[in-house]
This record gives C-alpha cells, structure tokens and sequence, in this order.
C-alpha cells in the first residue's frame, strides 16, 4: 500500500517588528528597567519622620518652650526644641560618663538625687507645685534613642520618670541658648549637634 504524503510548507519564521505601544507593554526589559523599582542602599532620599512620645509637662514648661523657640536661629523652629533639648542632655550625661569612667560608675558619687544634677549643671529647678499634663512631643529616631537611653540611666540612679528627664534636658537647653552665641550658620540640627558637642565634650 503506497502512501503519498501531502506537501506542507515550512512555518512562517518571519514576525513583524512590534511598535512602539507593544514595546511599552512588555513585561520585561533590560536589567536597569528591572532593578528601577528595587530599593537601593544607603541614606534615605526623604527625611524619617519624627516619633510620638508623652511627657508631662507644666504650663510654666511649655511656656519656656514658646520663650527657647524664638531665641532659635532662623532654620529651626518650635518642633525641633524636643529633639534640640534631649541633644543637650545626652551630650552631658555623656560628659559625665567619661568624667567617671575610670571608675565604671555612669554618675557620680556625689550626686545623690536628681536635683543635684540640676545644681551640677547649673539649671533652674522645675517648680514641684506646678501641675503638669500629658501631651506629646515629636522627636526624631535617633533622639527617642537617645532620651530611652538617659532614662534608663536616670530611673536606675534616681527613679527618675521620662516626664522628669524631659524636663531636665528642657532646661539644660534653656540654659545653652540662654549663655551661648547662636547665630544664622547654627540653622540646622546637624549644626547644632556639632556646636553643643563643641562645648561639653
């Protein structure tokens, strides 16, 4: 039995150029299109935001706070105080720490109580009648850290609350603005950051 096979020609090979709104549909492209949307590695193009924390202050504190902010250089406003404030007070509780680090201590022997750190440092006493309420200050990642950190030192030598540590480095603030020369080159945070390590480190 003979079979004759029909003829069938060869597949059309040729495919025509896609345009040009085909091209923008493609799914995938060259590897620089690939990695556009990946996120890349180091400093952050935008700012990170700042951080809920609650304090209690007084009337007379937040007052004070009104008072500093206009003292400011042009730059910084009244939201920066928190971040400007817990800045100071780090930066003398670390002072203090290389003071006595001979000694392994973080304070002092002389200092028995929250208030001699205040006379320490030359900063006015906080009225213990005044009434204080619960609000919230923003502050930055960095300054959260570094109030947690003081805190914990404060609490464990004094019993110190974070309401209480706040308003020491709000008035360690007020005392640098109050006896240094601020002018319009301190305009940022980095730069106030630098100028109170400056003074106390």
């Amino acid at each position: 039995m003979q079979v004759t096979l029909a003829y069938l020609p060869p597949a059309y090979s040729h495919t025509r150029p896609m345009s040009k709104k085909e091209e923008t549909k493609r799914p995938f492209g060259t590897m620089a299109e690939l990695l556009k949307e990946k996120p890349k590695r180091g400093r952050p193009r935008r700012a990170v935001s700042r951080q809920n924390v609650y304090v209690a202050l007084s009337a007379a504190e937040k007052e004070r706070m009104t008072a500093v902010a206009k003292q400011l250089p042009t730059g910084l406003k009244r939201a920066d105080l928190p971040d400007l404030a817990i800045m100071v007070l780090a930066t003398r509780m670390e002072a203090l720490r290389r003071a006595v680090a001979d000694r392994e201590r973080e304070i002092p022997e002389g200092i028995t109580d929250l208030e001699s750190l205040y006379l320490l440092w030359d900063a006015d006493l906080p009225v213990k009648t005044a009434v204080a309420k619960w609000t919230s200050i923003r502050v930055s990642p960095q300054q959260a850290i570094e109030l947690g950190r003081a805190n914990g030192v404060l609490k464990a030598a004094f019993n110190a609350t974070r309401s209480e540590t706040f308003s020491l480095a709000l008035s360690l603030l007020t005392a640098f603005i109050s006896t240094r020369t601020i002018d319009k080159n301190d305009g940022t945070l980095a730069a106030m950051r630098k100028k109170i390590q400056g003074v106390y480190l």
